[in-house]
């Protein structure tokens, strides 16, 4: 993993030099091929993936909702933080670099770096508040 790499995901943007350094000694890096599954819905939720290269489709039956995904998403956040079962499934759409930071991994940087894990989390709230507000302003009020 290089500096170039890392800095494709908005989510590493706020981490000092030194905080990016320590996500990515626990990042485990991932290549598959097209149309290959990355996770099931229903699995144990146990890891986020960073795309560095390719596509990955994410799909969820129950509500019928899907995206697609490409260098720079992440994917599977919420994991590092909340046990339970995905709520999706993901398949890559053309061969895909991926690096995958498991639950462990995370409470391995929360011990030792626990600075960079705080502010990955902030990053990640942040997503998921934008995410929500997205929705409330779409819907309406109450």
């Amino acid at each position: 993993m290089n500096e170039t790499e890392l800095a494709k995901f908005p989510l590493l943007a706020p981490l000092a030099d030194a905080e990016r350094d320590a996500v990515a000694d626990e990042l485990e890096p991932i290549e598959l091929g097209p149309d290959l599954p990355l996770f099931r819905e229903g699995e144990p939720a146990d890891a986020a993936f960073f795309i560095v290269e390719g596509r990955v489709r994410v799909h969820a039956r129950r509500v019928g909702v899907g995206a697609e995904l490409g260098p720079g998403d992440v994917l599977g956040t919420l994991s590092l933080a909340v046990e339970g079962p995905r709520a999706a499934s993901a398949e890559t759409l053309s061969h895909a670099r991926i690096w995958r930071l498991s639950r462990g991994a995370f409470r391995r940087l929360v011990e030792a770096e626990p600075t960079a894990a705080c502010r990955l989390l902030e990053g990640i709230l942040n997503e998921y508040a934008g995410v929500v507000r997205d929705e409330v302003s779409r819907d309406g009020p109450g």
